[in-house]
């Protein structure tokens, strides 16, 4: 018993986890996030957002990534997300997308990520269609376990209610830092 114990140990002590914590904010909006390293190039991240007078969002998704080389890495893949209304019905919905990170070769502290991900009326369900997410930020890393980061994100959603309207779920600037373990 006592060596599986080790083994737990050892296992949750290595490098090989990569695991990061991340926490935004703007005036209205609260982000909280985890990703976890599957493998080499498979990652998880689980979030929730908060948004005043509008409502929360949890999302769970996974994502292959890859370098392109030296100074670019690309992710493609997908999530699962539950948008919970103050004022419209909750909804659900499986966007597709992925994101892109440039890092400049005369400076590796610092870094421009970009991600896009989209959900048809077909991958929306309950009242909710046509979900997308924007989101464009700059990185600078202050140390390998500390990144901040400023930029802009954007979530909005059809409603299928009457006069129903594109509503943002999640609108403007952010600023925010992950912390690596």
């Amino acid at each position: 018993m006592k060596k599986y114990i080790a083994l737990a140990l050892a296992c949750f002590s290595s490098h090989s986890f990569a695991d990061s914590a991340s926490i935004d904010l703007n005036d209205d909006a609260l982000r909280l996030s985890y990703q976890h390293s599957l493998a080499k190039d498979y990652d998880v991240d689980l979030a929730w957002v908060h948004v005043k007078d509008v409502g929360n969002t949890v999302s769970a998704g996974f994502v292959l990534a890859q370098a392109l080389n030296n100074d670019i890495t690309a992710s493609i893949g997908g999530k699962a997300l539950f948008q919970q209304h103050d004022t419209l019905p909750d909804g659900m919905a499986m966007a597709v997308g992925g994101s892109v990170r440039i890092t400049p070769a005369a400076n590796k502290n610092i870094a421009l990520t970009g991600s896009l991900f989209f959900a048809p009326n077909v991958l929306s369900f309950g009242d909710m269609d046509n979900y997308q997410e924007i989101e464009i930020r700059g990185e600078y890393q202050f140390s390998p376990q500390l990144v901040a980061y400023a930029g802009y994100r954007n979530n909005s959603a059809d409603y299928n209610v009457p006069n129903g309207e594109n509503r943002e779920l999640y609108d403007g600037m952010m600023f925010g830092a992950q912390f690596k373990f």
